[in-house]
Protein backbone atom coordinates (compact mmCIF):
# COMPACT_ATOMS: atom_id res chain seq x y z
CA UNK A 1 0.00 0.00 0.00
CA UNK A 2 3.17 2.74 0.62
CA UNK A 3 4.01 1.59 -2.67
CA UNK A 4 0.98 2.20 -4.51
CA UNK A 5 1.00 5.34 -2.48
CA UNK A 6 4.51 6.42 -3.96
CA UNK A 7 3.75 5.21 -7.50
CA UNK A 8 0.50 7.41 -7.36
CA UNK A 9 2.57 10.07 -6.50
CA UNK A 10 5.31 9.99 -8.95
CA UNK A 11 2.51 9.60 -11.27
CA UNK A 12 0.49 13.06 -10.65
CA UNK A 13 3.27 15.34 -9.50
CA UNK A 14 6.55 14.11 -10.87
CA UNK A 15 5.63 12.35 -13.94
CA UNK A 16 2.55 14.99 -14.68
CA UNK A 17 0.14 12.24 -15.68
CA UNK A 18 -2.25 12.91 -13.26
CA UNK A 19 -5.93 12.49 -15.12
CA UNK A 20 -7.45 15.07 -17.19
CA UNK A 21 -11.10 16.41 -17.16
CA UNK A 22 -11.36 13.49 -19.30
CA UNK A 23 -9.76 10.96 -17.69
CA UNK A 24 -6.83 11.02 -19.68
CA UNK A 25 -3.05 11.46 -18.30
CA UNK A 26 -2.81 14.60 -18.47
CA UNK A 27 1.17 15.35 -19.97
CA UNK A 28 0.97 12.13 -22.02
CA UNK A 29 -2.35 13.76 -23.64
CA UNK A 30 -0.79 17.01 -24.76
CA UNK A 31 -1.72 18.84 -21.30
CA UNK A 32 0.23 22.59 -21.50
CA UNK A 33 3.27 22.79 -19.53
CA UNK A 34 4.38 26.02 -18.32
CA UNK A 35 8.02 27.52 -16.91
CA UNK A 36 8.49 27.66 -13.41
CA UNK A 37 11.86 27.33 -11.32
CA UNK A 38 11.37 23.83 -10.68
CA UNK A 39 10.94 22.99 -14.86
CA UNK A 40 8.41 22.91 -16.73
CA UNK A 41 4.80 22.10 -14.76
CA UNK A 42 1.09 22.03 -15.78
CA UNK A 43 -0.39 25.06 -16.18
CA UNK A 44 -2.58 26.57 -13.64
CA UNK A 45 -0.08 24.45 -10.77
CA UNK A 46 2.87 27.29 -9.07
CA UNK A 47 5.77 26.73 -7.11
CA UNK A 48 5.85 27.08 -3.51
CA UNK A 49 7.97 27.16 -0.68
CA UNK A 50 7.27 24.67 2.71
CA UNK A 51 6.81 28.07 4.52
CA UNK A 52 4.12 29.08 2.66
CA UNK A 53 1.79 26.26 3.60
CA UNK A 54 2.26 25.49 6.92
CA UNK A 55 0.92 26.50 9.63
CA UNK A 56 3.53 25.32 12.28
CA UNK A 57 7.23 24.79 12.08
CA UNK A 58 9.07 23.92 15.27
CA UNK A 59 12.12 22.19 16.40
CA UNK A 60 12.17 19.42 19.65
CA UNK A 61 13.49 20.76 23.12
CA UNK A 62 16.47 21.28 24.32
CA UNK A 63 18.43 17.81 25.79
CA UNK A 64 18.10 18.88 29.00
CA UNK A 65 14.22 19.54 29.01
CA UNK A 66 13.84 16.36 28.34
CA UNK A 67 16.08 13.08 29.63
CA UNK A 68 16.17 10.02 31.65
CA UNK A 69 15.02 11.74 34.77
CA UNK A 70 12.17 13.51 33.22
CA UNK A 71 10.40 10.09 31.88
CA UNK A 72 7.58 8.41 33.59
CA UNK A 73 5.31 5.26 33.32
CA UNK A 74 2.69 6.95 31.83
CA UNK A 75 1.87 10.07 30.73
CA UNK A 76 2.50 12.04 27.16
CA UNK A 77 4.80 9.83 24.44
CA UNK A 78 8.00 10.76 23.44
CA UNK A 79 8.55 10.35 19.42
CA UNK A 80 12.33 9.23 18.94
CA UNK A 81 14.06 7.70 15.42
CA UNK A 82 12.73 4.24 16.49
CA UNK A 83 8.90 5.48 15.68
CA UNK A 84 10.07 7.13 12.07
CA UNK A 85 10.92 4.28 10.26
CA UNK A 86 7.71 4.11 8.49
CA UNK A 87 5.22 6.64 6.69
CA UNK A 88 3.29 6.30 9.46
CA UNK A 89 4.33 6.34 13.10
CA UNK A 90 5.78 3.38 14.49
CA UNK A 91 3.69 3.27 17.64
CA UNK A 92 5.70 0.56 19.75
CA UNK A 93 7.54 0.86 23.12
CA UNK A 94 7.61 4.79 24.21
CA UNK A 95 9.18 7.42 26.97
CA UNK A 96 6.83 9.43 28.73
CA UNK A 97 6.38 12.63 30.75
CA UNK A 98 4.28 13.81 32.63
CA UNK A 99 1.53 15.90 31.46
CA UNK A 100 2.71 19.26 33.01
CA UNK A 101 6.49 18.40 31.72
CA UNK A 102 4.68 18.24 28.17
CA UNK A 103 3.09 21.56 28.63
CA UNK A 104 6.34 23.46 29.26
CA UNK A 105 7.49 22.24 26.18
CA UNK A 106 4.71 23.00 23.85
CA UNK A 107 6.08 24.26 21.06
CA UNK A 108 7.57 20.62 20.53
CA UNK A 109 3.94 18.68 20.86
CA UNK A 110 2.72 17.63 17.90
CA UNK A 111 -1.19 15.82 17.12
CA UNK A 112 -2.33 13.51 14.13
CA UNK A 113 -1.61 14.99 11.03
CA UNK A 114 2.02 15.99 11.32
CA UNK A 115 4.60 15.31 9.49
CA UNK A 116 8.03 14.58 11.94
CA UNK A 117 11.83 14.65 10.78
CA UNK A 118 14.94 13.70 12.17
CA UNK A 119 17.67 16.66 12.36
CA UNK A 120 20.66 14.50 13.77
CA UNK A 121 21.48 11.00 13.51
CA UNK A 122 19.41 9.12 11.33
CA UNK A 123 18.78 11.66 9.25
CA UNK A 124 16.29 11.32 6.20
CA UNK A 125 13.53 10.40 8.69
CA UNK A 126 9.85 11.48 7.62
CA UNK A 127 6.71 10.16 9.29
CA UNK A 128 3.24 10.98 10.12
CA UNK A 129 0.86 10.59 13.21
CA UNK A 130 -1.80 9.25 11.77
CA UNK A 131 -5.36 10.52 12.16
CA UNK A 132 -6.22 7.10 14.50
CA UNK A 133 -3.05 7.01 16.59
CA UNK A 134 -2.67 5.60 19.66
CA UNK A 135 -2.13 9.01 21.84
CA UNK A 136 -3.69 12.03 21.21
CA UNK A 137 -0.43 14.09 21.57
CA UNK A 138 3.07 13.47 21.56
CA UNK A 139 6.53 15.59 22.47
CA UNK A 140 8.94 15.33 20.00
CA UNK A 141 12.99 14.72 20.76
CA UNK A 142 15.43 16.60 20.75
CA UNK A 143 16.48 15.55 17.48
CA UNK A 144 13.37 16.10 15.78
CA UNK A 145 11.38 18.55 14.40
CA UNK A 146 7.92 18.87 12.01
CA UNK A 147 5.76 20.21 9.91
CA UNK A 148 2.23 21.30 10.68
CA UNK A 149 0.27 21.50 7.72
CA UNK A 150 -2.00 24.07 7.00
CA UNK A 151 -5.11 21.92 5.31
CA UNK A 152 -6.63 24.75 3.32
CA UNK A 153 -3.53 25.70 1.46
CA UNK A 154 -1.65 21.80 0.62
CA UNK A 155 -2.49 18.19 1.72
CA UNK A 156 -0.51 16.34 4.26
CA UNK A 157 -0.06 13.17 2.44
CA UNK A 158 0.96 15.31 -0.65
CA UNK A 159 3.33 17.04 1.45
CA UNK A 160 4.28 13.77 3.26
CA UNK A 161 4.97 11.21 -0.33
CA UNK A 162 7.05 14.11 -1.48
CA UNK A 163 9.71 14.00 1.28
CA UNK A 164 9.48 10.42 1.06
CA UNK A 165 10.13 10.68 -2.60
CA UNK A 166 13.84 11.09 -4.07
CA UNK A 167 12.82 14.59 -4.60
CA UNK A 168 12.14 15.79 -1.37
CA UNK A 169 14.93 13.57 0.15
CA UNK A 170 17.23 15.27 -1.52
CA UNK A 171 15.35 18.59 -0.64
CA UNK A 172 16.10 17.62 2.95
CA UNK A 173 19.67 16.32 2.78
CA UNK A 174 20.75 19.32 0.78
CA UNK A 175 21.40 21.47 3.45
CA UNK A 176 23.20 17.82 6.13
CA UNK A 177 26.61 17.98 7.20
CA UNK A 178 28.37 14.26 7.52
CA UNK A 179 31.16 15.82 9.95
CA UNK A 180 30.66 13.81 13.54
CA UNK A 181 26.94 12.68 13.78
CA UNK A 182 24.82 13.26 10.93
CA UNK A 183 23.12 16.40 10.78
CA UNK A 184 20.54 18.64 8.67
CA UNK A 185 22.29 22.68 9.65
CA UNK A 186 19.23 25.52 11.01
CA UNK A 187 16.57 22.58 10.11
CA UNK A 188 13.40 24.69 10.34
CA UNK A 189 14.99 27.52 8.12
CA UNK A 190 15.50 24.60 6.06
CA UNK A 191 12.48 23.06 5.69
CA UNK A 192 10.48 26.93 5.69
CA UNK A 193 12.99 27.31 2.25
CA UNK A 194 12.31 23.95 0.43
CA UNK A 195 10.53 24.27 -2.99
CA UNK A 196 7.45 22.04 -4.03
CA UNK A 197 5.52 21.82 -7.50
CA UNK A 198 1.51 22.77 -5.71
CA UNK A 199 -1.02 21.57 -7.77
CA UNK A 200 -4.69 23.32 -8.89
CA UNK A 201 -6.99 23.17 -5.94
CA UNK A 202 -8.88 20.71 -8.29
CA UNK A 203 -6.28 18.17 -8.50
CA UNK A 204 -5.15 18.17 -4.86
CA UNK A 205 -8.99 17.54 -3.51
CA UNK A 206 -8.55 14.47 -5.89
CA UNK A 207 -5.30 13.15 -4.95
CA UNK A 208 -6.18 13.88 -1.09
CA UNK A 209 -9.16 11.86 -1.22
CA UNK A 210 -7.19 8.78 -3.11
CA UNK A 211 -4.18 9.22 -0.37
CA UNK A 212 -7.12 8.94 2.80
CA UNK A 213 -8.18 5.61 1.39
CA UNK A 214 -5.03 4.07 1.15
CA UNK A 215 -3.65 5.28 4.02
CA UNK A 216 -7.00 4.52 5.87
CA UNK A 217 -6.27 1.13 4.84
CA UNK A 218 -2.77 1.39 5.88
CA UNK A 219 -3.68 2.19 9.82
CA UNK A 220 -6.37 -0.58 9.51
CA UNK A 221 -4.12 -3.24 8.72
CA UNK A 222 -1.38 -2.10 11.17
CA UNK A 223 -4.62 -2.44 13.72
CA UNK A 224 -5.43 -5.67 12.42
CA UNK A 225 -1.45 -7.08 12.93
CA UNK A 226 -1.44 -5.28 16.76
CA UNK A 227 -4.50 -7.36 17.20
CA UNK A 228 -3.12 -10.63 16.07
CA UNK A 229 -0.04 -10.36 17.88
CA UNK A 230 -1.43 -9.34 21.08
CA UNK A 231 -3.66 -12.43 20.80
CA UNK A 232 -0.69 -14.60 19.75
CA UNK A 233 1.17 -13.54 22.48
CA UNK A 234 -1.67 -14.40 25.10
CA UNK A 235 -2.43 -17.42 23.57
CA UNK A 236 0.58 -19.37 22.75
CA UNK A 237 2.32 -19.42 26.29
CA UNK A 238 -0.90 -20.61 27.31
CA UNK A 239 -1.29 -23.35 24.72
CA UNK A 240 2.85 -24.72 25.33
CA UNK A 241 1.88 -25.49 29.10
CA UNK A 242 -1.24 -27.22 28.01
CA UNK A 243 -3.51 -24.78 30.21
CA UNK A 244 -5.66 -24.81 26.56
CA UNK A 245 -5.98 -27.26 24.38
CA UNK A 246 -6.93 -26.88 20.52
CA UNK A 247 -10.08 -29.21 19.46
CA UNK A 248 -9.82 -31.62 17.24
CA UNK A 249 -12.24 -32.21 14.60
CA UNK A 250 -12.65 -35.22 13.14
CA UNK A 251 -16.03 -34.21 11.00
Amino acid sequence: LEALAQTLFKRWFIDFNFPNENGNPYKDSDGKMVASELGKIPEGWSVKNVENVAEMIAMGPFGSNIKVSTFVDSGVPVISGRHLNEMLLTEDIYNFVTPDHAEKLKRSNVFRGDIVFTHAGNIGQVSMIPKNSKFEAYVISQRQFYLRVNREEASIYHLLLFFKSRIGQHAILSNASQVGVPSIAQPSSHLKSIQFVSPEESVRGKFEELAETIFSKIESNIHQIETLTNLRDTLLPKLMKGEIRVSQNNA
